[in-house]
């Protein structure tokens, strides 16, 4: 599928964001740090249901610094994929997943196939909120899944690979945050492999959660037998294991291709998949050590327990993680999703970015990254009634991801960030001002001198609309009477500007954007001098 066609497909549909072989049982030693309707489907994003787990069938050189060295002990072992294929020349082309943002200038794409025994993981003791899990290996079993690999030319890469748990909620993989991230990903050399870990991203499902059939939802085998016929997932249990080994596999794949080692591996994963990785994080990273750092975008409070015999809820990241860990959350997030009850204060190795304006998907996760403009009525193209949100997750999110690479390359974490409130922490309602915006928070321009009111709050119910949060358009009038004139609205907005940079909550070459943008907003608005 062309990526022109996979965005129509997704502006169609109610779902863009959740759009030579060796033993296998060989080993290598770990590497070192390298409202009923809404309700329900708000907790599909971090469940494993039925439907998400049917039966399997039978058969410019970057400036980033370098790595500090850290010693890691891992409590067991690493099982590496026994096969690793280039698919290049197989059947008819990738079958991209949503979110298949364009490649950066110069960057090439590459599928792989990857083959070996994953293990499962079974508890040894009680389950608790805290994170505290111990796992041990249980049961393995075979699979053979796809990767897609996004790479610079040798002489860009900065040693970086990001590997992102893609996300599986509308019955096909969605990578959400190369989506985000490609432009952040793209200017600074990194790699980036995007792993179909879970049984739905291979194997489909016989109803998608799209109306209308309008995303192909059948298996990958099915749709090109002749590219993917082989391909085979046993369950849901074994996608923290092939999630391991595939991130290794196909990053050692690019070490061999630049003839160099990676310095740094860290994981990334939006809404459901970020549930998945809070339980890697607490169950799987003590075992096997393998990421360099993780990156929680947009999880609810929530984890899916590794045995999938129950979901758990106000499930916190252990304290004790010894990588960092950077969660970032936007308004929707804390109270549709309920990322409110699982809020944990900063530690060494863990800080929060909650973000005021933004909400879990918006105008860029539908159109920005194929080249359209941010415009808050796209939300009419998935079925919305309202003006969807507008909000700046996209840069924030940019900037956190350099502040996790930074963090984990220099051991200077980022500073605390203040939390979104609440006015009433029992119904999780955020307290907002007199003109409706948040209070607290990571704050940008666009929130703190505004041209519209952002919030993450659900407005409208239609599919997956309570989502999209909402965009409230304000009067030429009312921008007179708070700026009194374009000069000194831009005055104050390159000042909240170099403010957000100085936090580091925007990166300056998004900020120069934002400024640009906005501007252009405001004279469309009818804000003169």
């Amino acid at each position: 599928m062309s990526r022109a066609i996979a965005f129509i497909i997704c502006l169609c549909c109610s779902l863009f964001f959740a759009c030579s072989s060796e033993d296998s049982s060989s080993t290598i030693e770990a590497p070192q740090n390298s409202q009923v309707e809404t309700e329900r489907v708000a907790e599909d994003l971090v469940e494993i249901d039925e439907e998400q787990s049917p039966e399997v069938p039978d058969n410019s050189p970057s400036t980033t610094p370098e790595i500090q060295e850290q010693t890691l002990e891992p409590s067991g072992i690493i099982r590496t994929a026994t096969e690793v294929i280039d698919a290049s020349d197989l059947g008819g082309g990738i079958l991209l997943p949503l979110g298949a943002a364009p490649l950066p200038d110069s960057f090439t794409e590459v599928e792989l196939l990857i083959a070996g025994d994953a293990t499962s993981y079974a508890p040894l003791a009680s389950l608790t909120a805290d994170g505290f899990w111990t796992f041990e290996e249980d049961t393995q079993q075979p699979y053979k899944i796809r990767v897609i690999v996004r790479y610079p030319p040798a002489e860009l890469f900065s040693g970086v690979v990001v590997s992102e748990w893609m996300n599986v909620t509308a019955g096909v993989d969605n990578s959400v945050d190369w989506a985000f991230l490609s432009e952040e990903i793209g200017r600074e050399g990194h790699a980036f492999i995007g792993i179909s870990a879970q049984l739905v991203g291979i194997m489909g499902r016989d109803t998608g959660r799209i109306p209308g059939g309008l995303i192909d939802t059948r298996g990958l085998p099915t749709r090109d037998p002749i590219r993917y016929g082989d391909l085979t997932h046993p369950g849901d249990e074994y996608s923290f294991d092939i999630f391991t080994q595939a991130s290794l596999a196909a990053s050692n794949w690019l070490n061999e291709l630049y003839g160099t080692e990676r310095n740094r591996l860290i994981a990334v994963g939006q809404s459901q998949s970020a549930g998945y990785l809070t339980s890697y994080i607490n169950a799987i990273d003590p075992i096997v050590r393998v990421f360099d750092g993780y990156l929680i975008h947009g999880r609810g409070d929530g984890a899916p327990n590794p045995t999938l015999d129950e979901r758990l809820s106000s499930v916190l990241i252990r304290e004790d993680v010894d990588v960092p860990v950077l969660i970032f959350e936007t308004e929707t997030d804390l109270n549709v999703l309920q990322y409110a009850d699982a809020r944990q204060g900063d530690t060494e190795n863990i800080r929060t970015w909650e973000v005021a304006g933004a909400a879990h998907s918006d105008t860029y996760s539908l159109a920005y990254p194929n080249g359209l403009p941010r415009q808050a009525s796209l939300g009419a193209v998935i079925g919305c009634e309202n003006l969807i949100n507008d909000g700046p997750q996209h840069e924030t999110l940019q900037a956190a991801f350099h502040q996790l690479n930074n963090w984990i390359a220099t051991g200077d974490a980022p500073n605390s960030s203040p939390r979104i409130l609440l006015e009433d922490s029992e119904e999780l309602i955020i307290a907002r001002d007199d003109m409706g915006i948040a209070l607290g928070g990571v704050r940008t321009p666009p929130v703190t001198v505004p041209l519209r009111i952002l919030s993450g709050d659900p407005v409208a119910t239609e599919g997956f609309c309570f989502l999209f949060g909402d965009t409230t358009e304000l009067s030429a009038e009312t921008l007179v009477s708070m700026y009194g004139s374009l000069d000194l609205y831009v005055e104050q907005l390159k000042d909240a500007a170099a403010e957000s940079v100085a936090k580091g909550w925007l990166l300056e070459v998004d900020a120069d954007i934002m400024i640009e943008e906005e501007t252009q907003r405001a004279i469309s608005l009818g804000l003169t001098n």
